[in-house]
C-alpha cells in the first residue's frame, strides 16, 4: 500500500487538511495517509524542516511527503518534487524539504508544472490542495517521475547550524522547541557524550543570553532531579535540555534560534554571555 505523509501549518480548526486528504483519496483510494503534524507554527519553515528531517527515516520506502508551509503561496516561487534514495518529497521551493532530502540523498529534482496532474480549478491561495496533493496521489499510482515537470537543477536550502565543539566547551544553538517545551539543540548525542566523557553525576554549566544554570545528565525525563534542568539525548538523537513535567522553554526563557554554551563546571556568566565566537 502506498503511503503519503502530510506536514503543514494548517492546524485543526479549518477544512484545509481534510480537503487535501479528500483530493488524494479521490485519485487513489488505496493510499494510506499519515498525519505527520499540522500544528507547525504559521510560516515557520525551520520548524517544519526539522520535523520532516526527524521523521522521514521511519517511513517505508516509496513513501511520499507533502509539506505545505508556504509563506509565498501563489507567488513565482516554484513547487519542488524530488526523488530521494528512499522517498519522494513535494513542497514549495523555500528550503523546507532540503535538510531531510540532503540527509537521505537526492537522486533527481523537478519543478511541478504538469497541469494534467492538478485539479481542474487551481486556487492561488491553496496550491497544497490543488497542485501538491493531486501530484502526490498520481505519483502514488506510479506515473513516470519525469512527467511532473522539468528538471530542477538548484533549489533553496535551509542549513542547520553546526555546533562548535572545543576542549572546554560546546557552542550550540537550539534547533527546535517541541510540544513539551524541551529544547532540542544542534549537538548530536554521539558528539556530546564523546566530549563529556565524565561521570554521569557531574553537572555541566549552561549559559544563554538570558540565563545561566547547571544541568545534570539524565537518560530519561524522570531520571533526574525534580525542578532542575536536565541534559538528555532525546529520541531525535540530539542533545536536549528538559525538565520533569515542565517546559524548559518557559522556565529558561529560551526559543529556537537561541545560542548557548555548555561547559565543564561553573564559569562566570559575564565571561560567557553573548560570546559565541567559535574560537578555541
Amino acid at each position: 500500500m502506498p503511503v503519503i505523509g502530510l506536514l503543514t501549518d494548517f492546524g485543526e480548526k479549518d477544512y484545509f487538511v481534510a480537503a487535501m486528504k479528500a483530493v488524494i483519496l479521490s485519485i487513489n483510494p488505496e493510499v494510506a495517509i499519515i498525519d505527520i503534524a499540522h500544528s507547525i507554527p504559521a510560516f515557520d519553515l525551520r520548524a517544519a524542516a526539522f520535523t520532516l528531517w526527524a521523521v522521514a527515516d521511519f517511513f517505508p520506502a516509496g513513501a511520499i511527503f507533502v509539506v505545505v508551509v508556504d509563506p509565498q503561496v501563489g507567488s513565482a516561487r516554484k513547487i519542488m518534487v524530488a526523488r530521494g534514495a528512499k522517498h519522494f518529497f513535494i513542497g514549495p521551493d523555500n528550503g523546507v524539504l532540503s535538510p531531510a532530502l540532503e540527509k537521505e540523498g537526492c537522486l533527481e529534482a523537478r519543478e511541478l508544472r504538469e497541469r494534467t496532474l492538478f485539479l481542474p480549478q487551481v486556487s492561488s491561495t491553496f496550491e497544497g490542495r490543488d497542485k501538491m496533493a493531486p501530484a502526490a496521489a498520481w505519483i502514488s499510482r506510479g506515473i513516470p517521475f519525469r512527467q511532473v515537470g522539468p528538471v530542477l537543477r538548484s533549489w533553496e536550502r535551509i542549513i542547520f547550524p553546526q555546533p562548535g565543539i572545543f576542549k572546554d566547551r560546546i557552542e550550540a544553538e537550539i534547533l527546535h522547541v517541541d510540544r513539551f517545551g524541551n529544547l532540542i539543540t544542534n549537538v548530536s548525542g554521539e558528539k556530546f557524550l564523546k566530549w563529556y566523557g565524565g561521570k554521569k553525576g557531574q553537572p555541566l554549566a549552561v549559559v544563554t543570553d538570558e540565563v545561566d544554570f547547571e544541568a545534570k545528565i539524565a537518560t530519561t525525563f524522570a531520571g533526574g532531579p525534580a525542578e532542575k534542568p536536565l541534559l538528555i539525548v532525546g529520541s531525535s538523537g540530539y542533545l536536549e535540555i528538559a525538565y520533569q513535567q515542565a517546559s524548559a522553554s518557559q522556565k529558561l526563557k529560551c526559543k529556537a534560534g537561541d545560542k548557548l554554551v555548555i561547559s565543564r563546571g561553573k564559569r562566570q556568566k559575564e565571561a560567557e554571555k553573548g560570546k559565541f565566537s567559535g574560537r578555541n
